[in-house]
């Protein structure tokens, strides 16, 4: 009896443990759908179980038996934290309205990978293809740029779905059921707008890379590059670039996420520098702009590929743009009036800031607009920007009218004065009349003397001509002397290659570079003239490639090393003369080591041609009866 109620009460204490852990599940809505469109999928509707090791098998969760391990949300916060964890998410829908077909969205086009299961009418589950931002646009289940399935919900049956998602990014898990009907009409809206969004972009890019093309003002071209930069961060946040452009090469969505920032904030303050002159009108704000951005740009690669987070990129990417927008309320408290339309657009930027986080705070509703304020943002500030380019063209125009007024009004003074002037001027052209025929006079006077001085000066330039042309002559010959006696030095230490021992310095001094080698080779390979190989003709041609010869008869081409150590080697020739000269000095040659360390070369390599030099000493040793081989023949063998 003791055993037994000490039993129940194990038993009683464990139904109230699995009751506490679970009372999650247990109080899981069931989502009810009835007449109307779409439905948005709350915490209290979504239970999740993380699964930080990732073994977790999906069988296993379908089955049922794990169901204690989800959990519902305490906010409505579906955000991925953890890039490494698998996140798994329950969910039952239970249709009233017969007629209705239902489809689940997943608004977020980030999500690397996700894999959406839902009952068949066999009791199973099917496992659909996994979809995501890193895989093939082509996994998915409907030609949406967001994750789209369809549920299959019969009339009043409760079903159980589960997601299992993974993402390397901070993605959002919001989503909605909907009405097939209602979706078709609400996707071809929103590719509407979405259209319309790019149209605009594209025509005013278009447009104002024509007035660069009229103006060759470079402001313009910033322009541009800064509204196709918006356009790629659009196309990178809403997923359309990843269906229309690169859908069979996931790759490119993270080399976008991750290089759009940094594209769109260089864009933007090249832009602003050349369209406000900040480099001018606020020399201050604009060192700081630029120690900001050099800041960004060294915290994102630091972060992105050293550290592999994010975490103070966002903070230190708002930087630049904060200190633009003060640089612009200042400049246009200094009198410059184009930068109004600059707040005004930046003005627009901030206010679709402020609606995009009052979305995520969940302080506004989730529509079009809202979810969209990013692209509204750009758009109206690229058209204000626009806007602003021209009413810069009007303000240039209106100073360039008022210079041209004040330049006819110099004008009109300045014939005035000319005409005064010219008076002026006849009076003294009869002064000067009088004061050139005296000088005329005078001139005539000095001329002659100068005639003399001239005479004797073209004598003396003549002689001192003789005298410099023969010093250079003697300095020529000085020349030649010099060089036939450094040709006679080093044709000495050459001579003496085959019985001294030369230090590696005085060995590279001889033969600096391949040029010189090839050069020496030539010159003891023909040393008693040319003979043809194939035909034993001595007539030939020099060949396009140096150091080669051609016959004139039989037309063979002959290059230097041909039948020689040297034929077919792959090592440079300065380096493979030293190995020919270290392996001949009788027992002074170096080591393997030695020579691989010295001349940076392979030691199987080293020993490779030393192997061909020590074969071709043996074979001409063994011809000579017991002679002195010496270097010329080595090399020439």
């Amino acid at each position: 009896m003791i055993y037994s109620f000490s039993t129940t009460i194990r038993f009683f204490v464990i139904i109230c443990v699995l009751f506490v852990i679970n009372v999650d599940v247990l109080a899981q809505n069931v989502i009810v759908l009835g007449n109307e469109n779409q439905v948005e999928l709350l915490s209290k509707d979504v239970s999740v179980f993380i699964d930080t090791s990732n073994s977790m098998e999906s069988d296993l969760i379908l089955s049922g038996k794990k169901d204690l391990l989800f959990n519902i949300l305490d906010k409505n916060n579906f955000y991925s934290l953890k890039s490494e964890a698998s996140y798994w998410l329950r969910f039952q829908l239970k249709n009233t309205q017969p007629g209705k077909n239902w489809i689940i969205e997943f608004s977020d086009p980030h999500i690397s990978s996700i894999q959406f299961f839902r009952p068949n009418s066999s009791g199973t589950y099917d496992h659909l293809n996994p979809a995501g931002f890193s895989l093939p646009f082509s996994n998915k289940e409907y030609n949406h740029k967001n994750f789209v399935y369809h549920a299959y919900l019969p009339i009043d049956s409760v079903i159980t779905y589960y997601v299992r998602i993974q993402s390397e990014y901070n993605s959002g898990f919001n989503f909605f059921v909907r009405d097939e009907i209602y979706f078709t009409g609400y996707a071809l809206q929103e590719y509407v707008l979405l259209g319309l969004y790019y149209g605009i972009l594209f025509i005013m890019a278009i447009y104002n890379l024509f007035l660069y093309f009229n103006t060759k003002d470079r402001v313009y071209i910033y322009y541009v590059i800064y509204a196709f930069c918006c356009a790629f961060n659009s196309f990178s946040e809403d997923g359309l670039g990843f269906q229309y452009i690169w859908a069979n090469t996931p790759y490119m969505n993270v080399l976008v996420t991750h290089f759009t920032p940094l594209l769109l904030v260089s864009a933007f303050t090249v832009y602003s520098f050349s369209f406000l002159n900040i480099t001018k009108s606020a020399k201050k704000l604009g060192a700081f702009i630029l120690v900001s951005y050099g800041l960004y740009v060294v915290t994102f690669f630091t972060e992105r590929y050293v550290f592999h987070t994010h975490r103070f990129s966002p903070f230190v990417y708002l930087l630049p743009f904060i200190l633009i927008y003060v640089a612009s309320f200042k400049i246009y408290m200094n009198g410059e009036k184009s930068a109004r339309f600059f707040i005004l657009a930046y003005t627009m930027i901030i206010i679709s800031f402020v609606i995009f986080l009052l979305r995520i705070l969940d302080l506004v509703p989730v529509n079009l607009f809202t979810v969209y304020s990013f692209n509204f943002g750009f758009l109206i500030e690229v058209v204000i920007l626009s806007i602003a380019l021209g009413d810069r063209i009007r303000i240039e125009r209106q100073q360039r009218e008022v210079l041209q007024q004040q330049a006819i009004f110099q004008l009109t003074e300045n014939e005035s004065l000319k005409n005064e002037l010219i008076v002026e001027l006849k009076e003294k052209e009869i002064i000067q009349d009088r004061v050139n025929k005296e000088l005329e006079s005078k001139v005539v006077l000095r001329t002659k003397d100068l005639q003399v001085k001239s005479e004797e000066l073209s004598v003396f330039n003549s002689n001192l001509s003789k005298l410099v042309e023969d010093l250079n002559q003697m300095n020529i010959k000085l020349d030649i002397d010099n060089w036939q006696l450094k040709q006679k030095v080093q044709e000495e230490v050459k001579a003496r290659l085959s019985d001294e021992e030369l230090s590696t310095d005085k060995f590279k001094e001889l033969f600096p570079d391949d040029t010189s080698c090839m050069r020496y080779l030539e010159n003891i390979k023909w040393s008693n003239g040319f003979v043809c190989k194939k035909c034993r003709h001595d007539k030939y041609i020099t060949h396009t490639s140096p150091f080669t010869r051609k016959c004139t008869s039989c037309k063979h081409v002959e290059s230097v090393t041909a039948e020689t150590l040297f034929h077919g080697i792959r090592i440079p020739m300065d380096k493979a003369f030293y190995i020919v000269y270290d392996t001949i000095r009788s027992g002074k040659s170096k080591t393997l080591e030695e020579l691989s360390e010295i001349l940076g070369l392979n030691k199987n390599t080293v020993w490779a041609f030393r192997k061909k030099i020590q074969s071709s000493y043996e074979l001409l040793k063994s011809k000579s009866k017991g002679a002195v081989v010496r270097w010329d023949d080595l090399l020439s063998h």
